[in-house]
């Protein structure tokens, strides 16, 4: 049984983000420009929320941010797909396919909100019934999300062999090839936090400075800051992917 070394998991995914730069550029960059666009326009046109009707007026997404999160999860599907051949089967991504939206994103696309749904709605479901119950204990809640991560983190092992074609081996594979490294996935979660931590802390310092000399140029810059944060962060969450797969499937030393 593997026994995953969380550190050098991390630095593998890092390592392979900056050693491979140019590529993760030429492919991730256009979509994350969309993306951008996308953002831009829904600020352009957007009415803030006006706390005066409710709070579910201030905490309800807008239709337009719910259709900017169902194509961000397609554009990260689609630069995973590209991303996953490039690293684990060394294949430069054709300038046709950096655009791709054909059946392995969407087989992407698809076991990635069964990950999630297989996962976040029993969790969810009891944090209502928990907090309903004990509504002072609802930090504790923390716990049972923690360990939803864990799990989302071992049946994602399984996302790379879309990439690959693999149909042989699924979400079930992959938690048997990940059994018994509970406490290792903990680990990386917590480190993989805190890279996510430090990354938007790093943004709104910068933010912050900015805004006090001018709130418009914050503003501008903000938007500006989002296309390399969003390009790194997708990069480093699909390399990370790549990564825990070559070590339990291909097993492949860091």
């Amino acid at each position: 049984m593997n026994k995953l070394p969380p550190f050098q998991t991390i630095n593998h995914a890092l390592k392979a983000v900056f050693q491979f730069r140019n590529a993760g550029v030429r492919i991730g960059l256009p979509w994350i420009l969309v993306l951008a666009a996308m953002s831009l326009i829904d600020r352009s046109f957007s009415v803030a929320p006006d706390p005066a009707n409710g709070p579910a007026n201030m905490i309800l997404p807008s239709p337009m941010e719910l259709v900017i999160a169902a194509f961000s999860l397609v554009i990260f599907s689609s630069i995973a797909v590209n991303w996953h051949r490039y690293i684990l089967l060394d294949e430069i991504t054709s300038s046709e396919k950096i655009f791709r939206l054909d059946r392995p994103v969407w087989n992407y696309v698809g076991r990635t909100l069964l990950i999630m749904l297989a996962t976040l709605i029993p969790v969810l479901a009891l944090s209502l019934a928990f907090v309903a119950a004990l509504p002072n204990l609802g930090p504790l809640l923390v716990v049972p999300f923690f360990v939803a991560g864990i799990y989302i983190m071992r049946m994602s092992v399984a996302l790379p062999a879309i990439a690959l074609d693999r149909k042989d081996f699924g979400i079930t594979a992959a938690l048997q090839v990940t059994q018994g490294n509970n406490l290792q996935f903990a680990g990386l979660l917590a480190l993989n936090g805190l890279i996510l931590f430090a990354t938007f802390l790093a943004l709104g310092i910068v933010l912050s400075a900015v805004g006090n000399a001018n709130m418009t140029t914050a503003k501008v810059l903000a938007l500006v800051l989002s296309v390399p944060v969003n390009l790194f962060l997708s990069l480093f969450s699909v390399s990370l992917l790549s990564s825990l797969y070559g070590f339990f499937v291909e097993k492949r030393k860091f």
